[in-house]
C-alpha cells in the first residue's frame, strides 16, 4: 500500500510540475474535466434511478440523462470546452472580489470590536485584514477585465496545488514506512 503511495505521490509531483509548466494548457483542459464530472454525475444518477430504491422520481432519472448529454456535449465540442473554462474563469474573478469585499468588512467590524478594548489589548490585526480584503477584491476585478491572466493563474494554482499533495503524500508515505 505505502508502494502505491509513493508511486502516487511522485506521479501527482510530476504533474503538478507539468500544470505549473503549461498553465495554459491546464487551464483549458478545465471544459473536458467538467464534461467528465457531469458525465460520471449522470451515470450514477441513472444507476440509482434503476436500482430502485424508495422514494426515487422521475426527476433524478431525468436529470441524469442531461448530465450525460450535457457532459457528453462539453467533451465533444471545443466551442463549449472553451466556454466553459471562460465561466469558470470569470466565476473566479467574480468570487474573489466577492470574497474581497467580505474581507473589507470583517476589518471594518474587527476595526469597532478594537476600538472598544482597552489600549494595552488593541492590535493592528484589522488593518491587515483590510489590506487582504483590498488585494483579493482588486486581483479579482483585474481578473475580470484580464482573463488571459486569470486563464494563467487558474492553471498555475492548479499545479501548485497538485504538487503541494504530492509532496505531503510523498512525505507521509515515508514516514509510514519508517513507523513499520
Amino acid at each position: 500500500m505505502t508502494v502505491l503511495m509513493i508511486i502516487f505521490s511522485v506521479l501527482m509531483i510530476i504533474c503538478g510540475v507539468d500544470c505549473m509548466v503549461t498553465p495554459v494548457e491546464t487551464f483549458s483542459s478545465l471544459g473536458w474535466i467538467a464534461g467528465c464530472a457531469a458525465i460520471v454525475a449522470g451515470v450514477s444518477a441513472v444507476f440509482r434511478y434503476a436500482a430502485g430504491r424508495t422514494g426515487r422520481t422521475v426527476w433524478e432519472l431525468v436529470g441524469g440523462i442531461a448530465g450525460i448529454l450535457f457532459g457528453g456535449f462539453v467533451i465533444v465540442n471545443v466551442f463549449a470546452q472553451f466556454a466553459t473554462n471562460m465561466v469558470i474563469a470569470y466565476a473566479a474573478a467574480i468570487w474573489l472580489v466577492i470574497y474581497g469585499v467580505t474581507g473589507v468588512d470583517e476589518a471594518l467590524k474587527l476595526r469597532r470590536i478594537n476600538r472598544e478594548l482597552p489600549d494595552d489589548l488593541r492590535t493592528a490585526g484589522w488593518l491587515v485584514v483590510m489590506i487582504l480584503g483590498i488585494s483579493t477584491a482588486v486581483t479579482g476585478v483585474i481578473c475580470v477585465f484580464q482573463p488571459v491572466l486569470t486563464m494563467l493563474s487558474v492553471g498555475l494554482l492548479i499545479g501548485i496545488s497538485i504538487l503541494i499533495s504530492g509532496i505531503k503524500t510523498l512525505i507521509l508515505s515515508i514516514q509510514i514506512i519508517r513507523a513499520k
